[in-house]
């Protein structure tokens, strides 16, 4: 018996008109989400604008003199021969440490432009610092942890954001819960920029944690 195509064709006809009534309907919906997101676009665009003139605007402050940090060489092991990791070298630099990270708008804010290239700066010797540090440490770990713990723990305790630091120092903490523990709670403690390195370092030492 043929097909009767005919007995399916009012369904066709009722999908098609309900299509060409909810076409409009879409249309309009997604002018007026657009619509609505682009405002919302130029309101934060201007928003922010308004806070950079304002920033811009702000007259250079001096930077509190607790902030300066100044590296205590004498409280960790000698430095080689030759400052092959330019331990003292990066030591003599100016330094300055901040409680919390603060972005540009917020420096600009506090300490006006004029101080924002000198901030940046004393920032970033501090970043070498505690780089040169963690080379050193992770250098003579195997030969001399008991040294490498005094340098390394030097940089997690600062603030540094190097994992060979945190994941050396789990080495050696290897078989001391204890000292694991501390490590870990270091690690959720300090700030880090890429939440995805903070994440390998805790897994890695947690790693440790469970291997006792």
């Amino acid at each position: 018996m043929p097909f009767d195509f005919d007995a399916i064709q009012p369904a066709c006809v009722g999908v098609n008109i309900f299509f060409w009534i909810l076409l409009p309907v879409a249309i309009i919906t997604f002018f007026l989400l657009s619509r609505r997101h682009t405002k919302k676009q130029e309101e934060v665009k201007a928003r922010f604008l308004a806070e950079e003139e304002a920033a811009n605007a702000v007259r250079k402050r001096e930077i509190e003199p607790e902030l300066f940090f100044t590296p205590n060489l004498s409280a960790l092991p000698p430095v080689p021969a030759g400052d092959p990791h330019r331990v003292e070298r990066s030591a003599k630099r100016t330094m300055i440490r901040f409680a919390k990270p603060l972005t540009n708008l917020e420096l600009k804010m506090q300490y006006g432009l004029a101080q924002i290239e000198a901030i940046a700066q004393y920032e970033e010797n501090f970043i070498e610092y505690l780089k040169s540090l963690t080379k050193w440490g992770t250098e003579i770990a195997a030969e001399s942890p008991f040294d490498a713990v005094e340098i390394l723990q030097t940089v997690v305790e600062s603030g540094g954001e190097f994992r060979d630091a945190y994941k050396t120092l789990a080495d050696i903490y290897s078989g001391d819960g204890e000292m694991l523990d501390a490590l870990f709670a270091r690690a959720e403690e300090n700030h880090f920029s890429d939440p995805a390195v903070k994440r390998h370092i805790l897994e890695y030492i947690d790693a440790k944690r469970g291997d006792l």
